[in-house]
């Protein structure tokens, strides 16, 4: 299990410690420029005065002195025979001299522990004084200050461990102070606000799936009792043995009709729970939506035929998807199923099929009827569990498949959200409705035309 005092010390000391030794840096850094500066400014002063001097054979200095003509050579030198010497004139200290009237260059030693600093200067002869002395490097500075730079670390070292622990008992403190029901009424950190929100949300929607399960129980119940207290009340008279034989072919044929009802019923919440059950995977394929709308229109050939409706089918691309055709061919059904169901007299359904391109490739599924329209302040609500518009036409039609259990659409949308699919209704009351269903093409799914 991870720690979070200890994740929280980690981050802490090395910030800390990287600060340090920025800090550290830039602190020995400026320091040791500003002694060289102060350094080169007392040789400036010195090379001023020595310039106002006939000779400077008896002056006593700890820096050293040399003269040098225009031509580089050494003509004096308070520490080394000149004449030992080599000529300057390619010293950088001399050129920049000669050139500017003087020069202010610094040096490494082949150790590279030492440095020195010269001061050049021409004077009014032609001749260049230079002085110089010797100075440590950054480097011994560091060393010399190791032992107060480790105290220091460790000195870092405790304090980041002290902060780390108050911080993170800080941080814990205010998350079991947190009240998970009502998340929003907590006082804690800017930063937990995210945080918050994703609870209350998820606890908003817990509630809301909650809510939806208790409606869909007591619809279910609903639903079931209707057909069942029918059925029992028609065995019960036939049981009696006073009704004719007509009366008994009569209840025969309602029982018939109220048990095709609970199947269909039954049939379609177990479809709508395993679209639900989101740890059930169910194998998707290539599937063309043009063959399945084909097959589906011929099903439901007779049905249209009675209500006077006719289907029309129009393809422009032969793409496919990939899919659950089951699922596919249960959404495609309930759509033209509708269109057929909440049609006019002598009525049209259009089923159309295309290819659109908006930030990825799309195939659409438009179903389209000229029937009676949805009003808009019921359009959110169509694709809810056991929502019917209009209940006299959800009434049995003589048992065929197209009697209505009110979970048509909400097994489209649970089936469109499955297949990562768009599900859009345009509707106006008196002048039809149309359905879209937009399916992204996958480059494994797409034959091309």
């Amino acid at each position: 299990m991870k720690s979070l005092t200890f994740r929280i010390f980690i981050n802490t000391f090395l910030v800390g410690v990287a600060v340090y030794f920025v800090c550290s840096v830039i602190f020995i850094d400026s320091f040791y420029k500003y002694f060289e500066n102060q350094i080169f400014s007392e040789l400036e002063n010195e090379c001023d005065y020595l310039s106002l001097l006939p000779n400077f054979a008896d002056v006593k200095t700890e820096n050293r002195i040399t003269i040098i003509d225009f031509h580089g050579k050494v003509i004096f030198d308070n520490q080394t025979n000149p004449a030992t010497m080599e000529n300057h004139a390619s010293r950088a200290e001399f050129i920049e001299a000669m050139e500017k009237g003087s020069a202010k260059v610094s040096r490494y030693s082949s150790t590279m522990l030492k440095k020195t600093l010269y001061f050049a200067k021409k004077l009014k002869n032609g001749t260049v004084l230079r002085i110089s002395c010797q100075q440590y490097t950054s480097g011994v500075l560091i060393f010399a200050l190791s032992q107060p730079l480790l105290c220091l670390l460790l000195l870092a070292l405790i304090i980041s461990g002290m902060a780390a622990s108050s911080l993170s008992k800080k941080i814990a403190d205010s998350i079991e102070k947190i009240d998970f029901d009502n998340p929003e009424k907590n006082e804690t950190f800017i930063e937990f606000k995210p945080f918050i929100k994703r609870i209350s949300d998820e606890n908003f929607e817990k509630k809301q799936r909650e809510e939806i399960r208790r409606q869909f129980s007591a619809n279910v119940s609903h639903e079931l009792k209707t057909p069942l207290t029918s059925i029992s009340g028609f065995a019960e008279i036939m049981k009696s043995g006073s009704v004719d034989e007509k009366t008994m072919r009569n209840f025969s044929q309602d029982i018939y009709n109220e048990s095709q009802r609970m199947i269909l019923l039954v049939n379609d919440i177990l479809k709508l729970s395993k679209l639900d059950e989101e740890s059930i995977t169910m194998e998707k394929e290539k599937i063309c939506i043009e063959e399945i709308c084909r097959d589906v229109i011929k099903s439901l050939k007779i049905f249209a035929q009675r209500k006077n409706v006719s289907i029309e089918l129009e393809s422009h691309t032969k793409d496919c998807i990939k899919g659950v055709p089951t699922v596919i061919q249960e959404m495609i059904f309930n759509l033209v199923e509708n269109a057929i169901k909440y049609n006019k007299e002598n009525g049209k359904v259009f089923v159309k099929i295309e290819k659109i391109e908006r930030e990825k490739p799309y195939l659409k599924l438009l179903v389209k009827d000229t029937g009676i329209g949805i009003a808009e302040n019921q359009q959110e609500r169509i694709f809810e569990r056991f929502y019917r518009i209009d209940k006299s036409r959800a009434k049995d039609t003589q048992g065929e498949r197209t009697t209505g259990t009110g979970l048509g659409l909400s097994i489209v949308k649970h089936g469109a959200k499955y297949h990562n699919a768009k599900l859009s209704v345009k509707s106006k009351l008196g002048e039809g409705s149309e359905f879209s269903l937009l399916f992204p093409i996958s480059s494994q799914s797409s034959d091309g035309r």
